[in-house]
């Protein structure tokens, strides 16, 4: 219980962080969906670790679904589902919400993603939660250590909104590992391996995630920075091929050797006009500064003529063609006609006697220049801007959800430090970023994932395998013994433990066996004084003496094809098939004789061990083995009551 309660809290830890952090307020609308996912998660988990599943599931299966929606902005090709259409779908809400406003950075995402699905497999080893709590940790160190800048187009998570975030990751990962670790640890032998080998796999795809996302985003600034310095080339070209049309038109009034007419000006001038429109006039000015013709002499324009320049702008560079002779260029300057522009000064002389006849001058509207220069650039993608040493004159574009980085190109231009910047905007961004590097990362985490299960279910398998192979081995040992042990005991069924002869039961089975091989020889074999053997050496030397006289016997009797067994206490019984009378006898002999030499000493009578020996046999069937056991039996007694160590033989 106690556990319990501690990782219930690491959960709501997490969401009081995620409330505190990321509350939404002007100007961050878009938080409140990032934060519904944080919270509907934490809540899941909260209710798994207090083990209300029901709860559990109905909270994490929408927090999945509000992630699983994000993350296919990130992976959807732009030809299927494009920005416009997600920014569409995005319009209708109140605030700033847009398609980067609304995704996180993609590491954290899918770190979210991870640990929703672990705490919806309830945790288990068996489906992956090892590798997915791995795959997590792996995500959330790289989601520190990563350029930033390599989350294009995602939510600029940075300082506390960052650290929020990452903390809210770090503890649902905390109690999600805490929680896992027993069941870990008792199985580790299982899990060590696939572990290593698919968090090494999600390593590799991390980093090529992070090599692909730096090529597209090197991509993206070439191809921005291109269309900046066509920008900046045609602004200068443009300048420059005005500033040479007008060099030739204060070279025509230089060659004509006087001040133009007003109706020489106008005709002349206009034709230079409609070639420039972005000009805001086209004016002469006498040398003594003042403005005594205009085109076109229309609006603003006309307010200019009869002013006298030396008096309104005493710095300005028309001394150098009136005095000096040469041209002279102001650079960025507020127009007296409103708006900023340049003013391009070219002197006018007469060419028979070099004097001053006046300048020329050339004012140009910066703006409707570089609208002309922009021609078909996508102004909705980019903000443009025209600065001079740190100040912005013109800007065109969007001025809001801009990328953090932008080009900064210089103008050649005369007397002018001009610099034309380019700035993409978040949405553009969005679009031309190709997918592959999301796609790549998600794949591999998946492989990654997939080749756990694998590997850790062949491991599993080959254990059970062992644990069957062992006990079939086990049972098979089993058999074998009982085998063994059934064989033991039929086998001491039929036969004498001590002597390891055949018993009476068994005797009798092969007796009536070999009741068709006539003629049949029985014989009954008694030891002589056996009772005071066991009376005065003891019962263990009589086993011995029995076990020495059944294998002084056994050999015989065996060589013959008869059988050799204990009839019970001190007496053994033969039976030989096809075996007549004579040889009967002769082999009775030869077993009292082998007894004899065996030298077994017989404390009854001072000498050797003997046996009394009783013969019968059967000619022909019908065999009946109670009147030939009989008879043998009586042989027996005749042949003990003759003094013993003899044979006797039934008739």
């Amino acid at each position: 219980m106690t556990r319990r309660l501690i990782l219930m809290f690491l959960s709501l830890l997490a969401l009081g962080i995620a409330l505190l952090g990321l509350w939404p307020h002007a100007g961050h609308e878009a938080n409140a969906l990032l934060l519904l996912m944080l919270t509907l998660q934490a809540a899941g988990q909260a209710a798994w670790h207090w083990r209300n599943l029901l709860l559990s599931q109905l909270f994490l299966g929408l927090s999945l679904l509000i992630n699983l929606l994000i993350t296919c902005t990130f992976l959807l090709p732009e030809s299927w589902v494009g920005v416009d259409h997600w920014g569409a779908l995005l319009a209708s809400l109140p605030g700033d919400w847009h398609i980067a406003n609304i995704r996180p950075p993609i590491l954290m995402l899918l770190a979210c993603l991870g640990l929703n699905c672990s705490a919806l497999l309830r945790l288990r080893l068996g489906l992956g939660s090892a590798i997915q709590l791995a795959q997590i940790s792996l995500l959330m160190i790289f989601a520190i250590a990563a350029d930033p800048s390599l989350s294009v187009a995602s939510m600029s998570l940075a300082g506390f909104e960052r650290m929020t975030l990452l903390s809210f990751i770090g503890l649902l990962l905390l109690a999600q590992w805490a929680d896992l670790l027993p069941a870990l640890t008792q199985m580790w032998r299982r899990n060590v391996l696939p572990l290593i080998i698919s968090t090494m796999l999600t390593f590799i795809c991390l980093l090529a995630w992070q090599q692909q996302s730096q090529d597209e985003n090197n991509r993206i600034n070439q191809a921005t920075y291109v269309l900046g310095d066509k920008i900046a080339t045609q602004l200068s070209r443009e300048i420059n091929d005005q500033l040479n049309a007008m060099r030739r038109f204060a070279g025509f009034w230089s060659l004509m050797g006087q001040t133009p007419t007003g109706g020489e000006w106008q005709r002349l001038a206009r034709s230079y006009y409609k070639d420039f429109d972005y000009f805001q006039n086209i004016a002469f000015i006498d040398p003594d500064s003042v403005v005594t013709r205009v085109f076109p002499d229309k609006a603003g324009n006309h307010d200019v003529l009869g002013i006298r320049l030396f008096d309104t702008q005493p710095d300005t560079p028309l001394r150098n063609p009136l005095e000096l002779g040469i041209e002279g260029h102001t650079g960025i300057i507020d127009l007296l006609q409103g708006g900023k522009g340049m003013v391009s000064y070219l002197p006018v002389r007469n060419t028979r006697d070099g004097s001053i006849l006046g300048a020329i001058a050339m004012v140009v509207n910066l703006e409707p220049l570089l609208d002309k220069a922009l021609n078909s650039a996508r102004n909705e993608a980019f903000a443009i801007t025209l600065s001079e040493r740190g100040s912005i004159y013109i800007h065109v574009g969007p001025e809001s959800r801009l990328a953090p980085w932008g080009h900064r190109i210089p103008i050649e231009l005369p007397a002018t430090d001009l610099t034309l910047g380019l700035q993409p905007t978040q949405q553009y961004l969005a679009a031309s970023r190709g997918r592959l590097p999301e796609v790549t990362l998600l794949t591999g985490i998946m492989l990654a994932y997939l080749l756990f299960l694998v590997i850790y279910m062949y491991r599993r398998v080959s254990q059970e395998h062992g644990i069957v192979k062992n006990a079939n081995d086990a049972l098979k040992e089993e058999m074998v013994r009982r085998e063994r042990l059934q064989k033991e005991i039929q086998w001491l069924a039929r036969h004498d433990e001590l002597t390891q002869l055949p018993n009476r039961r068994y005797f009798l089975e092969q007796v009536q066996s070999f009741s068709g091989k006539m003629p049949l020889t029985v014989m009954i074999l008694d030891i002589d004084f056996f009772k005071s053997i066991n009376d005065k050496l003891g019962h263990l030397e009589g086993d011995r003496y029995l076990q020495k006289i059944a294998a002084v016997s056994r050999a015989p009797v065996e060589a013959a094809g008869g059988i050799l067994a204990r009839f019970g206490g001190e007496e053994f019984v033969v039976c030989i098939p096809e075996c007549p009378r004579a040889v009967g006898r002769t082999l009775a002999e030869e077993l009292r004789r082998a007894v004899q030499g065996a030298g077994l000493p017989q404390p009854a009578t001072d000498s050797v061990v003997t046996v009394s020996v009783g013969m019968a046999c059967v000619a022909r069937a019908p065999l009946r083995l109670e009147a030939l056991l009989q008879a043998a039996d009586e042989a027996l007694y005749r042949a003990k009551s003759s003094g013993r160590n003899q044979v006797q033989v039934a008739a």
